[in-house]
C-alpha cells in the first residue's frame, strides 16, 4: 500500500477490523517512512452489474452515485463519512450475494431506506421523499404515519 502522504511503498498494518455487517475489512496502517498513519478499507468488488432504472433505462451500477444520493439526504446531520461508507459496502456486498447481472434501481433505493433509517429518521424521510417522488405534504405525512406505530406525547 502506497502511503498518501509521502507515497512511499512500505506500509505496516497496525489493526484490522471487520465491518459490522461483514462487507469490508477497515485496516489501521502506518507509513515505515514518515510514521503517518492512516485508514484503508477492503471490500468485495462486484462484477459489472447493470441498473434497470424506473424509466427502464440502464446503466452501470455506480458506488459514488450511491454515496452521493445518501450524503445527499444526510446534509445538516453530522452524519460521518464513514457510516455512509458502511451502507454503501452493505449494498454492495448484498449486489453481491444476489449474484446478478442486472438489478433495478428500486432494489437500491429500498436498501438505501433500510440502513439508513437506523442511522438517522430525518435524513431517511429526506430520501424517501425524492425516491418515491412525493408531490404534496399529505404523501410525506402518509408515509411519516405508516412509519411511527405509536407517539406518546408527555406533559
Amino acid at each position: 500500500m502506497i502511503c498518501p502522504f509521502c507515497s512511499h511503498e512500505d506500509t505496516k498494518v497496525l489493526e484490522s477490523r471487520m465491518s459490522s455487517e461483514k462487507a469490508c475489512i477497515r485496516r489501521r496502517r502506518e507509513c515505515e517512512n514518515c510514521q503517518q498513519r492512516f485508514t484503508t478499507y477492503e471490500r468485495v468488488e462486484i462484477s459489472p452489474v447493470m441498473v434497470i432504472k424506473k424509466n427502464k433505462a440502464k446503466e452501470e451500477y455506480s458506488r459514488e452515485k450511491i454515496i452521493k444520493s445518501i450524503s445527499n439526504s444526510c446534509v445538516k446531520y453530522e452524519i460521518e463519512q464513514e457510516i455512509i461508507q458502511e451502507i454503501a459496502a452493505r449494498i454492495e456486498f448484498g449486489i453481491s450475494l444476489l449474484g446478478k447481472k442486472e438489478i433495478t434501481s428500486a432494489y437500491i433505493g429500498e436498501k438505501i431506506l433500510e440502513y439508513l433509517k437506523p442511522v438517522n429518521e430525518i435524513a431517511y424521510l429526506r430520501y424517501l421523499s425524492v425516491f418515491k417522488r412525493f408531490e404534496t405534504i399529505e404523501d410525506l405525512y402518509k408515509e411519516i404515519n405508516l412509519s411511527v406505530k405509536t407517539l406518546t406525547f408527555s406533559n
